[in-house]
């Protein structure tokens, strides 16, 4: 951390990413100072930094691939790139985040219908939880403000596999099957994640650099003590 002046290093295992907060397209000169300086680093300790799977992102509206030149390295732009399990892409849309997560579910609904007359409904209950439902709550406060239609493809299937682990008709009410599968709908249960997410920054049972993110402010109300809301910091 010590090394990076002009970026916020984000470590995990072998995997790492930097934030700049300040990017000139017409010269990304602070990136490559960072790069150049990060790359020596390396060198002194022995390490090597894997170009293949180096890439840079902007965020922005900016259609178009550009590069980067470091020390005779091309560093390219990508628009869509896949860290700690989130599907990133450059304008923040989260598009293909939620592809990313039909597709695992796709897979699982279909392990789940081909085993459903070989298993009883308590295993079926066991394997919907498990191994399906982690995939719908994984970072879903994050990419919750994708749009709504997207939103939605993700409750029709939520409402299948409910519906697989009954063993019930595709016309069963919703509100019967996720009684049965003691479960919330799919846009409540987002809300409550992201409520308990707030509620722990409130009562600051959370790290400090998630505190820091947002800050104690009025409005909203006429009553002084009903007006007092967290907001988003903006960087």
């Amino acid at each position: 951390q010590n090394t990076c002046h002009l970026s916020i290093p984000f470590l995990f295992a072998d995997d790492g990413a930097l934030l700049f907060k300040d990017i000139d397209r017409n010269s990304y000169m602070n990136m490559q100072i960072e790069l150049l300086i990060i790359k020596k680093w390396l060198e002194v300790n022995k390490l090597s930094l894997n170009i293949e799977k180096t890439e840079y992102m902007v965020f922005d509206k900016h259609e178009g691939n550009e590069l980067i030149l470091v020390n005779d390295i091309l560093i390219y732009e990508c628009k869509t790139i896949k860290y700690l399990g989130l599907m990133l892409d450059h304008r923040l849309s989260f598009t293909d985040h939620i592809e990313y997560v039909k597709k695992k579910i796709s897979k699982r609904i279909n392990a789940m219908y081909k085993s459903k007359c070989l298993l009883p409904l308590k295993y079926r209950k066991m394997f919907a939880n498990a191994l399906v439902l982690p995939v719908f709550d994984y970072l879903d406060i994050i990419y919750n403000r994708a749009c709504k239609s997207r939103l939605l493809e993700l409750d029709i299937l939520y409402k299948k596999v409910a519906k697989i682990a009954l063993d019930v008709p595709k016309q069963e009410s919703s509100l019967t099957v996720y009684k049965d599968m003691k479960w919330l709908p799919l846009h409540l249960r987002r809300q409550l994640h992201t409520s308990n997410y707030m509620f722990r920054i409130i009562k600051e049972c959370c790290p400090h650099d998630m505190k820091d993110k947002f800050k104690y402010t009025s409005g909203g109300s006429r009553i002084a003590e009903n007006c007092n809301l967290y907001v988003r910091m903006i960087p």
